[in-house]
């Protein structure tokens, strides 16, 4: 047991024998990190999901496809980060748990195999602990010295003599009487998994695009900063600089194959969304990446984590300056399944090209959690999952996910508000909160309710919904309004004001109200529904102090009962989506917030990001934003990507999804540069973002108005609004088998379902 848990790798392998196959050989196994399980060399899984320490998953498999006559090896790598990363926290540590630990049974044949002290075990020396610069986007470096490595360690005619009998770790704390068996502290009962953890996928080629000399720089451990510096030294020298270009944004894990290596041969790796002038990469706040050592001769090596990227910068480092070896490289998907059953096609090759697009960005975002990027953090952020999962519900027939992650995202901090991430380094310190992303999250259980309707989740989430909705009464004013609510109000990129009384926020609660009171209502809990619905009530009736009759819009803010001039789009679409505007002013409310003459793009905080530095603007989220530069009383500054799923759900509650068609086409501009994911922002951010993807979802929910007619799909309705489409047609998945629906502009639909249809 170590007094200060670090990152370190373990080696683990059991030997069976068998004299006849099993059918099946059903198992299961966690790690307190990661872990990889081969059976005779080949992977079988790559997991556990992310989760709380406090209710961690488990991975299930069946061993006996893997498994053959006479000896075989169970082996399994192991890794304990020590300290918090994108993905993984720690769990206090007992008087024996807490520092790694590995637990696994499988039943084969007869036998029971579990973890316990007839596995060998051997440290992972060839991996060196690399420290994490503290960049908040840094994601677990991995060094790794081929030299070291015990060459077929998982094959059954390895000699593992050397190696030691595996330690047993018997739970002991407070109250244990021994029990030898999980659950135990600080770890709570193990639960089911939702999903598979990593499994595989598509393998991408990775291109070489480049290569030059450098000179020999100093030398350092973090293999990130030494590509960076080796970068900066090209030039004649004896270190070789390679890039490579994977065509567009992938994510998994990355393999090399290394051909005639010299023994102590360097590699190092970077990876990044962007590259500079000279074609070298730029981190753009990304820092990701590992170091190989080869071995001499041909090898090939595949990373333990997941990378996001487009581009790679190799630094290369022989022994006495001799050639560099030839060196392959590529990515193997590690993203959840998507499998086929469902699409979408339109009049509009442009709009069928945006929602494929879309898929494409939700599937890089999603691993073992839904992620905002697959490059920069790979956290699993609790506000933004709300539209990859919309998208997931209407285009992808595996639905483990969107089910999953609110689940995950349902850990309350002591005072009751969801953490703005979920099961991460943010998570485990409490660095920040975001309260409005809570109340994303409470529109997401409310997807869940209605696409599934399972009752189960539903009642499991409604209370920490209820709790999370509740923490904001902290801030209620008599006239029914939130005021100066602590925290980092993000509610978008875009220069929203939020300061003192803010308008979109007391629009999202509203809307989250209603969301809780309708789930509250259909599992009878009409206590909670009755102060739900007073309390937007309560809302509607003070949002007049938001508007600003001479110009027809609802303005950002108001501070210290003074209201302020800025009025972006967000106050206004935000109110129509949570029904808080009244009839006579839903017309004035739509024309102002859709007239693209008033229309600006601006975000104090990203729009001076750019591949040669970091943004000035960050500084304002500690400060606030100054004083508007554009002209406020003209001047409406519009939604980003992310913001625009709330902009649309106004447009429709408003009866206009006419208007919904060609704001989509406002996609156009990533389109146009070549995008093939969507940028995080306008301007500015990673290039793959999965909060950026809502138009995928709005042409089968808007456009061609196909979504639940009552809970869990037990109806659909399908009320096509084409706007200037001549036909599209889409295949949506639902419980109960898939809905295909085809429509055209002269009113003719054809609608094949497995549930009875409501126009």
């Amino acid at each position: 047991m170590l007094a200060e848990p670090k990152d370190r790798f373990v080696l683990l392998r059991r030997t069976v024998v068998l004299d006849t196959l099993p059918s099946r050989a059903p198992a299961r196994l966690w790690t307190d990190g990661r872990h990889v399980l081969s059976v005779n060399g080949a992977e079988v899984v790559r997991g556990p999901v992310r989760s709380d320490p406090k209710q961690p998953r488990y991975d299930v498999v069946d061993l006996a496809p893997h498994l053959r006559e006479g000896s075989n090896i169970i082996s399994v790598v192991a890794r304990h980060f020590g300290a918090a990363t994108s993905w993984w926290m720690p769990a206090p540590t007992t008087y024996t748990l807490g520092a790694g630990s590995f637990v696994f049974e499988a039943l084969v044949g007869d036998e029971w195999i579990v973890s316990d002290r007839s596995w060998r075990a051997a440290a992972g020396d060839a991996w060196t602990p690399v420290e994490m610069p503290g960049d908040v986007a840094c994601l677990p470096l991995e060094s790794f010295d081929a030299s070291l490595f015990p060459l077929g360690w998982d094959r059954p005619e390895f000699d593992d003599s050397s190696w030691k009998s595996a330690h047993e770790i018997v739970p002991m704390h407070t109250g244990a009487h021994g029990t030898p068996t999980p659950p135990s502290d600080p770890f709570g009962a193990m639960l089911p998994p939702i999903r598979t953890g990593l499994p595989d996928g598509l393998v991408h080629d990775v291109a070489r695009v480049g290569e030059r000399s450098a000179a020999d720089a100093e030398r350092r451990d973090d293999p990130v900063r030494q590509v960076l510096l080796d970068g900066r030294n090209v030039g004649d020298g004896p270190v070789t600089v390679l890039s490579f270009d994977a065509g567009r944004t992938v994510a998994g894990t990355i393999r090399l194959v290394v051909t005639g290596a010299m023994l102590g041969t360097v590699i190092d790796v970077a990876a990044s969304e962007h590259v500079g002038a000279e074609g070298l990469v730029v981190p753009l706040g990304q820092h990701a990446g590992f170091r190989y050592i080869c071995r001499a001769g041909d090898q090939s090596f595949e990373t333990f984590d997941l990378f996001g990227f487009h581009f790679l910068q190799i630094s290369v480092r022989t022994p006495n300056g001799e050639p560099a070896p030839r060196i392959e490289v590529t990515c193997r998907e590690r993203l959840r399944p998507r499998p086929e059953g469902a699409g979408f096609d339109c009049s509009d090759s442009l709009l069928t090209r945006i929602h494929a697009i879309g898929v494409r960005t939700v599937d890089l975002s999603a691993h073992d959690a839904y992620v905002d990027c697959p490059s920069r953090e790979q956290r699993a952020w609790t506000g933004d999952s709300v539209v990859h999962q919309m998208v997931d519900f209407v285009s992808n027939p595996d639905w483990s996910m969107p089910i999953w992650h609110p689940q995950l995202a349902a850990a309350p901090r002591s005072d009751g508000l969801l953490p703005m991430t979920a099961a991460s380094d943010f998570t485990f310190d409490d660095r920040t909160y975001i309260p409005d992303w809570t109340l994303h999250w409470v529109r997401s259980v409310h997807n869940i309710f209605r696409y599934t309707g399972d009752r189960a989740v539903i009642a499991d989430l409604l209370p920490v919904a209820e709790r999370n909705l509740r923490w904001f009464e902290s801030f209620l004013g008599d006239d029914g309004l939130l005021h100066d609510v602590t925290g980092w109000v993000l509610l978008d990129w875009s220069s929203v004001y939020s300061k003192g009384t803010s308008s979109t926020l007391n629009a999202l609660w509203a809307r989250a109200l209603e969301d809780l009171a309708e789930m509250a209502e259909w599992l009878g809990n009409h206590g909670t529904a009755a102060w739900a619905r007073e309390r937007r009530e309560g809302v509607r009736d003070g949002f007049d102090a938001f508007w600003d009759e001479g110009r027809g819009v609802y303005i950002d803010h108001v501070v210290d009962g003074v209201p302020q001039r800025a009025a972006a789009q967000h106050p206004g679409a935000t109110a129509l989506a949570a029904g808080l505007v009244p009839p006579h002013r839903i017309e004035r409310v739509v024309a102002g917030i859709t007239d693209r003459s008033r229309l600006i793009r601006h975000s104090w905080a990203m729009d001076t990001v750019t591949i040669e530095g970091k943004s000035s603007g960050f500084v304002y989220l500690a400060t606030g934003y100054p004083a508007p530069d554009w002209d406020v009383e003209n001047q409406m500054v519009e939604a980003q990507p992310f913001y625009r799923y709330v902009v649309h759900d106004g447009l429709a509650r408003a009866g206009r999804r006419d208007l919904i068609v060609d704001l989509l086409r406002d996609w156009k501009v990533f389109v146009d540069a070549g995008e093939e994911s969507w940028p995080e922002c306008w301007k500015g951010g990673s290039r793959c973002h999965g909060w950026s993807s809502t138009p995928t979802r709005d042409l089968i929910v808007h456009v061609l108005g196909i979504e639940p007619a009552e809970p869990g799909y037990t109806s659909v309705r399908v009320n096509p609004v084409l706007g200037d489409l001549e036909w599209a047609t889409a295949t949506v998945p639902t419980p109960h088998g898939s809905v295909t629906v085809e429509a055209r502009r002269d009113g003719t639909l054809k609608v094949v379902s497995p549930v009875p249809v409501v126009r």
